[in-house]
């Protein structure tokens, strides 16, 4: 389960400020935290992760170009379609392939500086056709700091 827990943590970030990066936010250095829970376990309890991360101009043109080349456990062949886009929000479904076929709806509001929102996940625990399926929640702010 920590694996599962990880990677779904991973993806949560990667996710949801790539998906934003095609509108107006801007490229640079951005500090990225995410609060992750599993509404199903409320005894799950971790602190927020935070990490720095460069957005290119290259990155806001392709995101899901980021998460197929993620390497977590149980979240391969990741990608971000459904996307709807308003001034300062976008929606978006995320879908990953393999062992744990990951799945969900991600909504955030954002600046050209700033973001937050809520990527809902949903995961298989086990063989993907006969197992139980588990959701969690990514609450994610982010910030612009600075230039690459």
């Amino acid at each position: 389960m920590p694996q599962v827990r990880l990677g779904l943590l991973v993806l949560g970030l990667a996710a949801s400020p790539f998906a934003v990066a095609q509108t107006d936010i801007r490229p640079g250095l951005w500090d990225m935290s995410v609060e992750f829970s599993v509404p199903a376990d409320p005894a799950f309890k971790q602190p927020a992760i935070s990490r720095p991360q460069c957005l290119t101009a290259a990155d806001a043109r392709d995101p899901s170009r980021l998460l197929a080349e993620m390497s977590v456990p149980g979240a391969t062949g990741c990608a971000i379609s459904g996307k709807t886009a308003s001034s300062g929000h976008l929606e978006f479904e995320v879908k990953c392939e393999g062992i744990f076929a990951i799945g969900g709806h991600g909504s955030v509001d954002y600046t050209p500086d700033a973001l937050h929102g809520t990527v809902n996940l949903d995961f298989s625990l086990g063989d993907p056709k006969a197992a139980k399926r588990t959701g969690s929640v990514s609450r994610i702010a982010a910030r612009r700091v600075g230039d690459c």
